[in-house]
């Protein structure tokens, strides 16, 4: 990464607080479960999985009094967060795309990876050693699908992100490769699955981390802990301007998934209090 971008996401204090314990935010694909694995390495386990989100319920394993840190999240309040999402962006969170000035008037210059691969990016981590490793991690989120794009404007936005991100050893890779190889890639180790919680509060997927796990050099999988429910929110997602948005006081996150569709979650009237 970029020495520049390195500073202005260390003027986050807590990125940098490894020496500390924090609570990590699970939630419900592989980049939430990678980031938060990675993270867990890097701190020795001092932040810790702790909260699995939903998008519509908040679990938690244990009450610990310690901050919570969202990852792959797009919390709109001031909730520690990395996060690869256009939002409307909290003041703590680590977003590139907060970082370049971008949001739905230049939506097609967004960042196009996964947020594990900011995570590796800010904190140092080098790529799998295994090309299969290297596929994966083109593969989480589709973060391939920008090198492949027949308008040579966009692609040359893909390849900029690339020299931003110090990946540009993944060059290769992408020319030796095609759309149709990354899909098979995320066919055949479930990298699309989802994440999933049942009634005794204990994690699923059919997300293939076991044959995955050869391919880096951190421990990754699902945390076998019990969660248990503390919060239920809504849930809404539609065309930009169809409808009004949830005010700031209700929102929990949002997101722009396309240059004019919005996702969100927002408080029920009867559940008082925000995610902290």
């Amino acid at each position: 990464m970029k020495k520049e971008y390195k500073q202005k996401i260390s003027e986050l204090k807590w990125v940098d607080e490894i020496y500390l314990e924090y609570d990590l935010a699970f939630g419900t694909d592989i980049d939430n479960a990678l980031g938060c694995n990675l993270l867990e390495e890097i701190t020795s386990g001092l932040w810790s999985i702790n909260y699995f989100n939903d998008f519509t319920s908040i679990y938690r394993a244990k009450k610990t009094g310690n901050a919570m840190i969202g990852v792959d999240m797009a919390f709109t309040k001031n909730v520690r967060t990395f996060d690869n999402h256009i939002t409307k962006y909290s003041k703590a969170t680590v977003n590139m795309n907060k970082i370049k000035g971008i949001g739905l008037h230049n939506y097609c210059e967004k960042y196009p990876f996964s947020t594990v691969m900011l995570i590796m990016a800010y904190y140092d981590v080098p790529l799998p050693k295994t090309q299969v490793g290297k596929e994966i991690l083109l593969a989480i989120d589709s973060a391939h699908k920008g090198f492949y794009t027949p308008n040579k404007r966009f692609k040359q936005i893909y390849i900029n992100w690339l020299e931003d991100m110090g990946y540009t050893s993944l060059i290769d890779i992408l020319n030796q490769r095609n759309l149709k190889y990354f899909y098979s890639i995320q066919e055949q180790y479930g990298l699309n699955d989802k994440i999933t919680i049942d009634e005794q509060g204990y994690l699923h997927s059919k997300i293939d981390f076991q044959a995955i796990q050869p391919h880096f050099d951190f421990k990754i999988g699902l945390p076998a802990k019990q969660f248990h429910h503390i919060k239920t929110f809504k849930t809404d997602a539609h065309k930009i301007g169809e409808k009004p948005i949830p005010s700031k006081d209700k929102l929990i996150s949002l997101a722009y998934t396309y240059k004019n569709w919005v996702c969100y979650t927002y408080k029920n009237d009867d559940e008082a209090g925000a995610v902290e």
